[in-house]
């Protein structure tokens, strides 16, 4: 009986003397932290170490809509974890937000920074800086090609649309010269300075006849963010 003391007592005394403390924590690739715990355990005399594994949140941010940011509107961001603190550097990056949901806005293409940092972890994610696609210019529902003369007299003027955008954006059409090309005859010019015919072009639209031709051409738009319009698709249509 006094042996098997003595055996358990000299165990004890081994395992408080090589106990060390825990190792700093590290992180690795995997975003894990492994944290060491020494735990003494009789059972029989048998020591058992023991180890677990403790998951961290890794750092991101993720664009709502696509991997790029647009000039002239909000470009919704999730980042994580929610509560990890942001900023934004380059093409005069603006953020506002907060617990992991922001908007950022852009006033230059280029590049954009969003810097991520928590207490144990910071990152940096660099997206471009893009304008706004150029809208396509329409007359109704149509871009050219042969069109009836009760439906050509009916429009009013063109629009501009943006085709497969994610966005809640409009562009305006600002302008466009009409030529009208009757059937051999001379052409005639209206210059239009927005999207709705003059009274000129009204006049020329409504003389429309099987044969005649009309362009529209040097279109003009401006989408959210342009400083100035922007030349779009001309478009010709042969009256039937």
């Amino acid at each position: 009986m006094l042996l098997v003391f003595s055996v358990f007592a000299m165990l004890l005394t081994t395992q408080c003397t090589n106990t060390q403390s825990p190792s700093p924590v590290a992180v690795e690739p995997s975003r894990e932290i492994l944290t060491r715990i020494d735990t003494l355990i009789v059972r029989d005399t048998i020591v058992i170490r023991d180890t677990i594994r403790q998951s961290v949140e890794p750092i991101g941010v993720k664009t709502e809509k696509m991997n790029v940011l647009y000039i002239g509107v909000d470009n919704p961001l999730t980042v994580t974890p929610r509560d990890a603190r942001i900023s934004g550097s380059g093409a005069g990056i603006k953020l506002r937000g907060e617990q992991g949901s922001y908007l950022a806005t852009v006033g230059q293409p280029g590049e954009a920074r969003i810097n991520v940092q928590t207490d144990s972890q910071t990152a940096s994610f660099t997206y471009r800086v893009k304008r706004i696609p150029d809208p396509v210019a329409r007359l109704a529902k149509s871009t050219g090609g042969q069109i009836g003369s009760g439906e050509f007299k009916a429009q009013g003027g063109l629009g501009a649309f943006l085709d497969n955008f994610d966005f809640d954006a409009t562009c305006q059409v600002t302008g466009f010269n009409l030529v009208y090309v009757p059937k051999r005859q001379d052409p005639v010019e209206s210059v239009n300075t927005s999207a709705r015919y003059n009274e000129k072009s009204r006049q020329l639209i409504n003389v429309a006849k099987p044969g005649d031709i009309y362009y529209f051409d040097n279109v003009k738009a401006r989408c959210p963010g342009d400083p100035a319009g922007r030349t779009i698709n001309s478009l010709v249509f042969n009256i039937k």
